[in-house]
């Protein structure tokens, strides 16, 4: 799968790597494994999206709407104040990041898009510290 799951900081994250070319449905798949860790998303404070080593994305408006309910029933599941941060080097992903942010606006999770992984990072620990009182180190 385009897509590798990791969980960071003793499951206070959640790593989406993702490589090569991934669809809509990858990230659906995704998701359906994240929400098969029910119990365990009581723990997670920040969701990270790496995009970096993406060479394609397809994705379409219905897999975006799938994709916006699943994120929305995770939502409900993880802590107030988790936030979420994407990296998306190229221009064909930081589209479709801006996209989906705009989807996600009520989950009430704060999401920010990043070129880099250090800006992500910086910006996930400032976050976690101010809205968990948890100090992250990447």
């Amino acid at each position: 799968m385009p897509i590798d799951i990791k969980f960071l900081h003793e499951g206070a994250g959640i790593l989406y790597l993702c490589h090569g070319t991934v669809t809509g449905k990858d990230f659906i798949e995704a998701n359906k494994q994240i929400l098969a860790f029910n119990e365990h998303l009581k723990l997670v404070r920040y969701g990270l999206i790496d995009e970096t080593a993406l060479d394609d994305i397809h994705m379409s408006e219905s897999e975006m709407l799938t994709i916006t309910a699943q994120d929305k029933k995770i939502a409900s599941l993880v802590p107030p104040g988790a936030v979420v941060a994407v990296i998306a080097k190229g221009d064909f992903a930081f589209g479709p990041a801006h996209i989906w942010q705009s989807f996600i606006e009520h989950t009430g999770w704060e999401t920010m898009t990043f070129r880099t992984r250090w800006q992500a990072e910086s910006w996930i620990k400032e976050k976690v510290k101010a809205n968990c009182g948890i100090d992250l180190i990447f």
